[in-house]
């Protein structure tokens, strides 16, 4: 009996805990219903030539200049393994589980580097940062999708394919960012 008393109140506490988390991000999908339409990818042949492929742990996307507010866009709301691959009309990020999402070339600023985002912190440069435009409900919002490349020289060679389909009066002059975007 002495032992149930406590056993309840953890339990509890813990039931509180998850229905705040649950009720919390419900409440972030209301305030961000602009972001809730998928990105619609092209058709595979209307892509262009593969420039580059990797393996990525895909970290967040956010609001440009606020690598501390997540998004819910379709697709990349959540962390997990992906696999970005450069064409010559855009940027392929697919996650297991989730729709592929389709950057067009059009609509990416800049791709660089950063250390940190949301609740992830790296070596200097260590995740790769892509710069975009989301076509929102309310408008175009500029945005950050950050990915961590999984094998060693995977992130230089990200960060050159996609420098090669911006065009050169959009390429930063400096790719490497420590806080708010370029």
């Amino acid at each position: 009996m002495a032992r149930i008393l406590p056993a309840v109140l953890v339990t509890a506490f813990a039931l509180l805990l998850l229905a705040a988390m649950f009720w919390a991000w419900r409440a972030r999908k209301k305030r961000q219903a602009a972001f809730q339409n998928p990105l619609d990818a092209p058709a595979t042949d209307a892509r262009g030539a593969e420039l580059g492929r990797a393996s990525v742990l895909y970290v967040a996307t956010t609001t440009a200049g606020e690598p501390l507010d997540r998004l819910t866009i379709p697709g990349l709301a959540f962390r997990g393994r992906g696999v970005v691959t450069v064409f010559e009309q855009g940027v392929s990020l697919t996650i297991p589980g989730e729709p592929e999402t389709f950057i067009a070339r059009e609509n990416l600023r800049s791709v660089g580097t950063s250390t940190w985002a949301i609740d992830r912190v790296v070596e200097t440069g260590g995740l790769v940062r892509f710069d975009w435009t989301y076509r929102a409900d309310i408008g175009p919002a500029e945005v950050e999708s950050y990915v961590r490349a999984i094998e060693l020289g995977d992130a230089a060679r990200l960060i050159a394919a996609a420098n090669s389909i911006i065009p050169a009066s959009q390429t930063p002059i400096h790719t490497q960012q420590e806080g708010p975007s370029s």
